[in-house]
């Protein structure tokens, strides 16, 4: 993600739940340690974004969004992949997640690229009020 793109990922963060402000994703451009991408179509539209941070061999993803337009397309999937690419080539080992227990859509999809739930979090969430679910993948 470069400067130019955080305008159109705070826009696609207004129809997410816990959606993120403009200082939050800007803060995501200065982490030494984090790794922030941005997927755009061909015509040049923002279609998802993620972030993750490792410290060590831990890795954390700490966001991952898609425009609604672009839901169901692969979008997650494919930033997903590359996040954990770059993560290993980082010497990255393990990525963990929390996610809202109620995303069916996410949690399908953490299934289907092999991730295991290992925890959760009561009432971490709000507005809505939900359960936090503690997911891990080997990167290795």
């Amino acid at each position: 993600m470069e400067v130019r793109d955080v305008s159109a990922v705070v826009t696609l963060e207004a129809s997410c739940l816990s959606s993120w402000t403009l200082r939050q994703v800007e803060a995501e451009l200065g982490r030494k340690t984090g790794i922030a991408l941005v997927a755009i179509s061909l015509s040049g539209e923002v279609q998802g974004w993620c972030c993750g941070l490792l410290v060590g061999p831990d890795a954390e993803l700490l966001k991952v969004a898609v425009s609604p337009q672009w839901q169901r397309q692969g979008v997650a999937g494919a930033l997903l992949h590359e996040l954990c690419r770059q993560l290993v080539a980082r010497n990255g080992e393990k990525i963990f997640l929390e996610v809202r227990s109620q995303n069916i859509p996410a949690l399908q999809l953490y299934a289907k690229l092999g991730w295991t739930e290992v925890g959760c979090r009561k009432h971490y969430y709000k507005e809505p009020a939900d359960d936090a679910l503690i997911f891990v993948n080997n990167l290795q």
